[in-house]
């Protein structure tokens, strides 16, 4: 395969994991970087990444274990990683991490390059954003405050009748 060929096949994932929280803490990051070096592994660039932190679950997960019980789950530790590679490759990927044994659950999505996260801080970047006024709003505020205040009063059947004949008769 060209060069070129292999560059315009390539696309940005981002695959979001969550570990069993009965993996000791001082292992998560040897299990993360477990999770990394598969996706390394498939000739992939990574973008963007965050390590895993323990978080409370919406609800109970089961996963099966080697003796075939199942084990339940209240909270996991979650980590994502954006990266981009070859998309005939991604499904090895995939369930390669599927079968990582201390993962619960993945999901694979396929994303755009630029950063996309804002975090806990997104409900305050938003709100700037809705109510920063540019010099050009300013200018526009004090504009309107400058005219007079005109009350306008609705316009009768009969001045709409006559109004719409008047555009009807120049064209």
């Amino acid at each position: 395969m060209s060069e070129a060929t292999h560059a315009d096949n390539l696309s940005v994932y981002e695959i979001g994991y969550l570990l069993a929280s009965n993996v000791p803490e001082e292992k998560i990051p040897s299990e993360a970087e477990a999770v990394a070096k598969i996706i390394n592994s498939a000739g992939s660039t990574v973008i963007a990444s965050e390590e895993p932190h323990r978080i409370k679950l919406a609800y109970e997960m089961r996963k099966k274990n080697v003796s075939g019980s199942y084990e339940k789950y209240n909270e996991a530790y979650f980590g994502w990683i954006k990266f981009e590679v070859a998309s005939d490759v991604i499904e090895n990927i995939k369930k390669s991490v599927e079968i990582h044994p201390s993962v619960l659950r993945m999901l694979l999505t396929n994303t755009v390059r630029e950063s996309t996260y804002l975090g806990k801080r997104a409900p305050a970047i938003a709100a700037e954003i809705a109510f920063k006024k540019t010099p050009a709003d300013k200018v526009a505020e004090e504009a309107v405050s400058h005219v007079e205040k005109k009350e306008v009063t609705p316009a009768s059947v009969e001045e709409m009748d006559k109004s719409i004949d008047e555009m009807v008769k120049e064209a």
